[in-house]
C-alpha cells in the first residue's frame, strides 16, 4: 500500500536529543487503517516504543508531535496537529491538540511525525526545512518569553518558517507549562515541561511539499458536502461572531459555570465578561487557524498600555473569571496575556489562582507564604501578581506553578476543594451540573478534560438532561469515540457542530481510501485508539480509584441554578461505562476486548 498516495509521508522523523542521531522510519507497517493518525498515531507509538515506569522528566519520555491524513489538505481546519506523552502533572497519558500554521507545515516538510527522545546538554533548537533537519544550539533564546523566541526565530528565519517555543516556566519544567505557536498553544499537562526537560528551546519549521489524496474527485465532493454542513450550522455562525465565549451566560443560565473554585454554579458579574460584551467592548477583528472558515479567534483592541491578545477564550474566561470571583474583562486579556506571554495553560493557571484565593480565605495560607500577596476573590491585582510570579518562576511563584494537586500536598486540610483529576485542573463546566461530563473528567485519559467525549451537549443544545445520570455512561462512550476520530484524523473540534461523523467519513475515506463501508467504522476506530490510551494508563500503575472527581464534586452539593443542591454519583456510571466498554470491574480492558477491537498482539 503506497501510503503517500493516501494522504500520508510515510516517514516519521526521529530526534534523539543525548546523542544528536536524526533518522527517519516509515509509518507503523499495515496499522494506519486501525490508528488513522493524530491520536492514533501517537497512542500507538507511546504505548509500544517506551519503556514502562518512565520517568515523564526523565530522557528516556518520548516527545511525540503528530498530524493527520487531513492535515494540510483543503478540509476545515486542517492545520491542526498533536502530541502526546507521559504527563509530568499527572504520570498518565497525555495527548494535546493546537490549530495555528506548524501542523500543516510539518506535513509540507514530508512527515507524519515527529518523536523527540533523550536531552540535550545545552539548550537547542530542531530545525527542520523538508528533507534537511539539524540541530542548533539555542543558548541565545533560553531564558527569553514566547513572544521574545518567536520574535528572534521570524529575525532569524523569516516569517514564512513556523515555529513551536516554550517560555520560562517550561524551561523550568514546571506543570502548567504549554508549548506555543505564535498565540495558539499544545497547552494542558505539562507538556512544556517536558520539551524544557530536553532543553529544547524551539523547534522551526518549513515545508515545501504538497498533499495527495486517494480519490480526488470523491474528495471535492465530500469537502462540498462538508463545508456547507460547516455553514449551515447556527452554532459555527455563533462562533464566528463571539468565540467560544458566546456560551459565557449559557452555561452560567444552565448552573455549570464554576465559580470561587467550584463551590457555586452560577457567577452574578457573568453578563460583563459574555461573548456579547467582549464583541461589544474589546474585540477588534477575527482570527482564523489554517483551513478554518470558522475564525472563532478574536483579536483584542490594544488596552491602555497597548497589550493585545488573541482571545481570550471560553476556558480562560471561565478560569480568570468566575472561578476566581473575577468580573473585569481587562483583567481577564491581562491575565491571559500574561500566560500567553510566559508560556502557561490558562485553565490550569486560574484553577490555581482560584485555589490559593479559597486557601487564603479558610486561613490556610498566609500573605508571607506568597510573597506579601493577600489574594481573595475578586482581587485582581492579587491574581496578575501571583501569575507573574508563575510565570517568572520566582518566589511563592516556583511552587504554584507546579499545580492544585501540588500545592494541595503543600498545605494539609485542602484535599476535599482541590480541583484536579488524575493531577489536571477542571475544566469551566461544573460536574454536579452535568452528570456526563462529570463522568467524562472522571474517566479522561489525561485526567480532568472537556475535549475527551465529555457530551457538553447536555447544557447546550438539550441532548439529554443535564441533571439525570440515565444513559449517560452510553453517551459518553460514543461522544468518546467520536472525539477520538476527530483528534485522528486532526481536524479541530469545532466543525463537528455542523459536521456529522458521516462528512468525516466522506473525507476520510476519499483520502486514504481506507476499507471504512459505513461512518460509524470511525466510531470503531475511535473506540480502539481511547482502549490503546487506557492501556497506557493500566501499564502506568492507574486504576478504577483514579477514576474519580474532587470531594468537592462527590459530596459538597453546588450552590445556585438548576443544580442547586446536586453532588454527583459517579460510581453506578463507572460500572455501567467500564461494562460497555468492555473493561472488567477494574476498569482493564479484557483481553476478549482487545482480541474484538484488533489490538490482539498486545495481549
Amino acid at each position: 500500500m503506497d501510503l503517500t498516495r493516501r494522504a500520508y509521508c510515510d516517514r516519521i522523523l526521529r530526534v534523539d536529543l543525548t546523542t544528536g542521531s536524526i533518522t527517519t522510519t516509515p509509518l507503523p507497517e499495515g496499522m494506519m487503517p486501525l490508528l488513522l493518525g493524530g491520536k492514533g498515531l501517537g497512542a500507538w507509538l507511546l504505548y509500544t516504543e517506551q519503556a514502562p515506569g518512565t520517568d515523564p522528566l526523565r530522557p528516556g519520555n518520548h516527545l511525540i508531535f503528530h498530524n493527520g491524513p487531513l492535515t494540510g489538505t483543503t478540509a476545515p481546519t486542517a492545520g491542526r496537529f498533536g502530541c502526546t506523552t507521559r504527563s509530568p502533572a499527572t504520570g498518565a497519558y497525555l495527548d494535546t491538540y493546537c490549530g495555528g500554521y506548524w501542523g500543516q507545515m510539518l506535513k509540507y516538510a514530508g512527515y507524519d511525525a515527529l518523536v523527540v527522545t533523550g536531552a540535550a546538554a545545552e539548550p537547542v533548537m530542531l530545525v527542520i526545512d523538508d528533507d534537511r533537519v539539524e540541530l542548533r544550539p539555542a543558548g541565545h533564546l533560553w531564558g527569553t518569553t514566547v513572544t521574545e523566541a518567536t520574535e528572534r526565530l521570524w529575525d532569524e528565519f523569516g516569517r514564512e518558517w513556523q515555529s513551536l517555543v516554550i517560555g520560562p516556566p517550561g524551561e523550568a519544567q514546571r506543570n502548567i507549562a504549554g508549548i506555543f505557536n505564535e498565540t495558539r498553544a499544545l497547552a494542558r499537562g505539562g507538556v512544556g515541561a517536558v520539551m524544557g526537560s530536553k532543553r529544547l528551546k524551539a523547534i522551526v519549521t518549513r515545508g515545501t511539499r504538497s498533499v495527495q489524496v486517494y480519490d480526488k474527485p470523491a474528495y471535492e465532493r465530500a469537502l462540498q458536502l462538508a463545508f456547507r454542513a460547516v455553514r449551515m450550522s447556527s452554532d459555527t455562525t455563533l462562533l464566528t461572531r463571539e468565540g467560544t465565549a458566546n456560551i459565557v451566560e449559557l452555561i452560567n443560565v444552565m448552573g455549570a459555570l464554576p465559580t470561587r473554585n467550584f463551590q457555586h454554579g452560577q457567577f452574578e458579574g457573568a453578563e460583563a465578561i459574555s461573548g456579547a460584551a467582549f464583541r461589544e467592548h474589546s474585540w477588534g477583528k477575527n482570527y482564523a487557524c489554517f483551513g478554518c472558515p470558522i475564525a472563532c479567534g478574536k483579536w483584542t483592541k490594544p488596552l491602555d498600555d497597548g497589550t493585545v491578545i488573541e482571545g481570550p477564550e471560553y476556558e480562560t474566561i471561565f478560569a480568570f473569571g468566575p472561578n476566581c470571583a473575577i468580573g473585569e474583562r481587562e483583567a481577564v486579556i491581562r491575565l491571559n496575556a500574561l500566560c500567553d506571554e510566559y508560556g502557561m495553560d490558562t485553565i490550569s493557571t486560574g484553577n490555581i489562582v482560584g485555589f490559593v484565593m479559597e486557601l487564603y480565605e479558610r486561613g490556610l495560607v498566609s500573605a508571607a507564604d506568597l510573597d506579601g500577596i493577600a489574594p481573595r476573590f475578586g482581587d485582581a491585582d492579587a491574581a496578575l501578581a501571583l501569575v507573574g510570579k508563575m510565570g517568572r518562576v520566582e518566589g511563592c511563584g516556583e511552587w504554584l506553578a507546579q499545580g492544585v494537586a501540588a500545592i494541595s500536598r503543600r498545605y494539609p486540610g485542602s484535599e476535599g476543594f482541590a480541583m484536579h483529576v488524575k493531577g489536571l485542573e477542571m475544566p469551566g463546566y461544573h460536574p454536579s451540573a452535568a452528570k456526563g461530563t462529570a463522568l467524562a473528567y472522571a474517566v479522561s485519559e489525561r485526567g480532568a478534560c472537556h475535549l475527551r467525549g465529555a457530551p457538553l451537549g447536555e447544557l447546550f443544545s438539550g441532548l439529554a438532561d443535564p441533571l439525570s445520570t440515565e444513559g449517560k455512561a452510553r453517551l459518553f462512550l460514543d461522544h468518546q469515540a467520536n472525539k477520538a476520530a476527530w483528534d485522528s484524523a486532526c481536524l479541530c473540534i469545532f466543525p463537528n457542530y455542523g459536521m456529522s461523523l458521516k462528512e468525516l467519513w466522506q473525507c476520510v475515506t476519499a483520502a486514504t481510501g481506507f476499507d471504512y463501508p459505513a461512518a460509524r467504522d470511525l466510531e470503531r476506530v475511535g473506540e480502539r485508539i481511547s482502549t490503546l490510551a487506557r492501556l497506557f494508563n493500566v501499564r502506568e500503575g492507574f486504576t478504577r480509584a483514579d477514576d474519580t472527581l474532587p470531594a468537592r464534586s462527590l459530596t459538597q452539593p453546588v450552590v445556585g441554578g438548576p443544580a442547586d443542591g446536586h453532588t454527583v454519583p459517579l460510581e453506578p456510571m463507572l460500572d455501567e461505562f467500564y461494562r460497555l466498554m468492555g473493561w472488567d470491574a477494574n476498569g482493564i480492558p479484557t483481553a476478549e476486548r482487545l482480541h474484538a477491537l484488533g489490538l490482539g498482539m498486545l495481549v
